[in-house]
């Protein structure tokens, strides 16, 4: 995959410096670095709901192999916002997603992220199963925190399906496996 950076064409490379400036760019919402799994759950999740801003910080990590030569954040934005636009998000996620299987670099982290992704499907599972109602003798406050969690758990577990559903359409379309 190619991007027009400041008239230039430059290709991306996903590779180990992808990966180390993903670890300075990818924090948590405190501004921490995060651990492996968790910056690729970011990632994969951003690619797959198809996040602009984190489309920009994939494709800034496969231009990360030309060090010094590397287009600033800034320019690369620009870059990427101008292909969004005449190209669409949805075409420029897919053209990721081929790139990062492509390559095989990422493949085990990917293969991780679905298994995660499955374990905490299977745990909302569990946790509803295991779930003890209130008993009619629970106090109002009780039962409202009961509720709660009831559907706070639901919505992770709703949320979880759709983000599969939606990466093995687009490895599909990449005609890829992994």
């Amino acid at each position: 995959m190619e991007l027009t950076v400041n008239n230039k064409e430059l290709q991306l490379k996903f590779n180990f410096s992808s990966l180390s400036l993903w670890e300075e760019k990818i924090l948590d919402s405190e501004g921490n670095k995060q651990d492996d799994a968790e910056m690729f759950d970011a990632i994969f999740t951003g690619l797959v709901q198809k996040s602009p801003r984190m489309l920009v910080n994939i494709i800034n990590g496969g231009l990360a192999y030309l060090k010094n030569d590397k287009p600033s954040y800034s320019e690369v934005f620009d870059a990427v916002s101008e292909l969004m636009g005449s190209e669409g998000v949805d075409k420029l996620a897919q053209d990721l997603m081929a790139e990062l299987t492509a390559n095989g670099f990422f493949k085990g982290s990917m293969k991780q992220w679905i298994n995660s992704i499955k374990r905490q499907i299977k745990g909302y599972d569990k946790f509803f199963k295991e779930l003890k109602k209130p008993t009619k003798s629970a106090t109002p406050e009780e039962k409202k925190n009961y509720q709660q969690m009831v559907r706070r758990y639901q919505l992770l577990k709703d949320q979880s399906k759709p983000l599969l559903d939606e990466f093995d359409k687009m490895l599909k379309d990449t005609e890829t496996t992994l």
